[in-house]
């Protein structure tokens, strides 16, 4: 925290306080702070490493405080998944070289929840995992070493067993604990948007590196402000910084903040990177298209990326189906998406023409109009050297207001 933070902080207090004791309230007041400033940074993790020896792949972390993580396996696809308190990683390790002829596919990381980091080590087969800590010598810090063999069929049933047990621990809490119940005022126009991806799941990856997670993040906090900017409207958005949000959680979120409107917001990449421009999604049982359907499972697959399993959830939950959504409802969300398409149309360039359809998991809610936004495709280079750009968010986010407005306007919301 700056100096010039806590200097302006005592001025304010000055004039709230005319006594000369509103000095010892700041430095109490400051006080007071300092164990969060050091719990923001208290860990870091500087190195990863990745061994082979025989059938064994060997992982290890090194921090300079000792990381105590709570770990389980999941499999279709076989995964490991540990959780331990927030820590930075100072390297990418999510393109790191890994052995050839070893278990892991891959590693990602990421906020799962604000006070929790979550590792996910993709693997090419079912594995079991041995973890201890070595503690910091006079040369290296302190070490967190995973072992992975391969698991045989009677482990991967107890694997089951045991993730079974934690999830029906765990499934009373979710997003209790960090979102708020409110009560709406009548007049207001309460708009929820969502920040695709996040956390451990960085969505697309554009060429030069940059992270979908991110900049749908930035564009979505220009499009709070600028729709805030309206007399009556309240913006809402599923995560304000780089954490994972479960799919299901995002719309349980919308509902819970009794949403008038939900807009969730992604930028994609493809295999052929000549493709670019916007596309706008709405709700359906059958893709209006090939590529409407690879976006869809594209977006769905987000959970399974940051170690989430859906398995135990009803097929309702896991399909999103048409006679699910109230028809008066989705005729809105078509609204809303043509009104939004029509302004992307003259600011920014679109991929397609039309309105599209797909099963996309986190437009479900049957009473919220919902859309959801592809800004542009992040493998296409010049269109993630665009987005990268401030003023080029700032025009997406004035695009997608406009066409909120329109809505708005039109449907008599406010």
């Amino acid at each position: 925290m700056s100096l010039l933070f806590w200097f302006k902080l005592k001025e304010l207090l000055r004039d709230m306080f005319k006594k000369q004791s509103y000095n010892i309230f700041v430095i109490s007041f400051a006080l007071m702070f300092l164990p969060v400033l050091s719990w923001a940074s208290s860990n870091s993790v500087e190195k990863v490493r990745l061994g082979q020896h025989d059938e064994m792949t060997r992982v290890v972390l090194e921090s300079n405080k000792a990381i105590k993580p709570k770990f389980f396996h999941l499999q279709s696809p076989p995964r490991f998944v540990l959780d331990f308190e927030r820590t930075d990683f100072k390297l990418d390790i999510s393109h790191m070289d890994l052995p050839d002829n070893g278990m892991v596919k891959g590693l990602r990381e990421g906020l799962f929840k604000p006070k929790v980091t979550r590792m996910v080590v993709d693997l090419k087969k079912a594995a079991v995992a041995r973890v201890f800590n070595i503690p910091a010598s006079k040369n290296k810090g302190h070490r967190l070493v995973i072992d992975l063999k391969p698991a045989s069929d009677a482990q991967v049933a107890k694997q089951k067993k045991e993730f079974n047990k934690l999830q029906a621990e765990n499934r009373k809490q979710q997003i209790e604990e960090i979102f708020e119940v409110i009560d709406k005022k009548s007049e207001e126009v309460i708009v929820v948007l969502d920040p695709g991806h996040g956390g451990v799941d960085p969505g697309a990856i554009g060429k030069g590196k940059t992270y979908e997670k991110n900049v749908v993040l930035q564009i979505a906090k220009k499009l709070k402000k600028e729709l805030e900017g309206r007399e009556n409207v309240k913006v809402y958005l599923t995560r304000d910084r780089d954490i994972f949000v479960p799919l299901k959680d995002r719309v349980a979120i919308a509902q819970r903040k009794k949403a008038d409107l939900f807009i969730s917001i992604h930028a994609d990449a493809h295999n052929d990177r000549r493709i670019k421009g916007g596309s706008i999604y709405v709700l359906s049982d059958r893709a209006s298209d090939r590529e409407a359907a690879r976006l869809a499972r594209h977006a769905n697959d987000g959970d399974a990326v940051a170690g989430f399993d859906m398995s135990h959830e009803t097929r309702d939950v896991q399909n999103i189906l048409i006679d699910l959504t109230q028809r008066e409802t989705k005729n809105k969300s078509v609204m809303l998406a043509n009104d939004i398409l029509s302004h992307m149309k003259r600011n920014i360039d679109v991929k397609r023409d039309n309105v599209s359809f797909a099963g996309f998991r986190v437009l479900k809610a049957p009473e919220i109009p919902s859309v959801l936004v592809e800004v542009t495709y992040l493998s296409n280079t010049s269109e993630e050297r665009k987005l990268k750009r401030r003023d080029h968010q700032e025009r997406i986010a004035r695009t997608i207001a406009q066409g909120v407005n329109r809505f708005i306007d039109q449907n008599r919301l406010n």
